[in-house]
């Protein structure tokens, strides 16, 4: 059985356990004692749909790409979010970086998201002066 996650809250006075297991795992550190931690902001489902319906609208609305996964692909390798790979020869490839839940926290996935709105455009010519955001909110109306 694995062990549940541990979450803080922010507080005036600092960062306090969210749970009791998580008070607990504490309590068994010093004071003054330096322990290493990782933050993650857990992603707003609701951010990460508004991108997938970004992509949609564009996909609709252009004839260059074949597929949304195409467009998707290029947009994140032109947002900059990539892998370089080196292959035979000494070549290098860029693979697109996940977005995953669990690979990206809420604030890499807004600086992705505001990239990708920047990547649009210089893919799209057509979408150079419209405010994507706004687009979208409107549902694609022009």
């Amino acid at each position: 059985m694995t062990e549940p996650d541990d979450y803080l809250i922010r507080t005036m006075f600092g960062f306090k356990p969210a749970y009791e297991h998580t008070e607990q795992k504490m309590q068994g550190y010093q004071l003054g004692e330096l322990i290493r931690v990782k933050f993650f902001k857990g992603r707003n489902i609701q951010f990460h749909r508004l991108y997938f319906g970004l992509l949609k609208l564009v996909f609709e609305n252009q004839e260059k790409y074949l597929s949304l996964e195409a467009l998707r692909f290029a947009v994140t390798v032109s947002a900059g979010y990539v892998e370089h790979i080196e292959i035979d020869g000494g070549r290098t490839i860029l693979k697109p970086r996940s977005i995953a839940f669990s690979k990206m926290d809420e604030h890499e996935f807004k600086e992705y998201f505001g990239a990708a709105l920047k990547a649009v455009p210089r893919l799209l010519p057509q979408f150079e002066g419209v405010d994507l955001e706004e687009w979208l909110r409107t549902g694609g109306s022009w």
